[in-house]
């Protein structure tokens, strides 16, 4: 009797360690989600949080996703918010992320989803801004977007912070520059057409100073919390390469 109890509880333990064992390969419980962190930046996604997003990276995004059948819900922050929640949380997919050296060990890289073309503006008529270089640049007041890749960037350049105005939102940073209220703004190309067309202007009422094209090798990316599964990392980067091109 005591043999025969000796067996089962042995076999007993050996099919706990079994289910846990394929339970942490999978990586993943029906009951797990993935929480999708981004901001609202036109044309490449927009929408409020809890709506389904449209633009060319969310579109892309959402079939990476859907793909691989994990359920998610997703989230509209100011960049600041998105990328904290990110660097904090397990399960967090965050999207578009600009990869930095800095940021390299912090993040699961799923794959690159949008080049952009940086640059420097100046209203057409303030004549009186005169910018041929990233120096020239650094004695003119410039609206930023809070906490992005571009105010990291141009503080590691050497801008004072009493020349900077960083604000939550890429909507309050451009109007802060198209008001007048600061001289210059450092912007992806694409994205500041679309906002101007909101304000009904033409880009011809503004000049491109500079191209910022030394940083065009920090390319935006699609990235996983670190505290994520890495079976459920390895899921989404199949995923991702099984859509890319699509």
């Amino acid at each position: 009797m005591n043999n025969s109890m000796a067996m089962i509880n042995n076999s007993v333990r050996c099919l706990i360690f079994i289910s846990s064992f394929f339970y942490c390969m999978c990586g993943f419980s029906e009951t797990t989600s993935l929480k999708v962190v981004t901001e609202f930046m036109p044309p490449l996604q927009q929408a409020k949080s809890g709506q389904v997003m449209q633009g060319s990276s969310a579109d892309f995004v959402y079939k990476v996703i859907a793909s691989t059948k994990i359920p998610f819900t997703t989230d509209v922050f100011p960049w600041a918010r998105s990328y904290r929640v990110a660097k904090s949380e397990p399960n967090v997919l965050i999207f578009p992320l600009i990869r930095t050296q800095e940021r390299e060990n912090d993040f699961h890289w799923i794959g690159k989803i949008w080049s952009f073309s940086a640059a420097i503006y100046r209203n057409s008529t303030r004549t009186d801004i005169n910018v041929t270089s990233l120096a020239d640049a650094k004695k003119y007041n410039i609206s930023v977007y809070r906490n992005d890749f571009f105010h990291h960037y141009l503080l590691k350049q050497g801008f004072s912070d009493d020349k900077l105005f960083p604000v939550s939102g890429i909507e309050q940073s451009i109007g802060l520059f198209i008001n007048g209220r600061v001289d210059l703004i450092v912007i992806d190309s694409s994205i500041f057409e679309f906002y101007i067309n909101q304000y009904n202007k033409k880009i011809s009422h503004f000049d491109k100073l500079i191209s910022l094209e030394n940083v065009r090798h920090n390319d935006a990316y699609i990235a996983m919390s670190k505290q994520t599964s890495l079976s459920v990392v390895q899921q989404v980067k199949n995923s991702f390469n099984t859509n890319l091109g699509k």
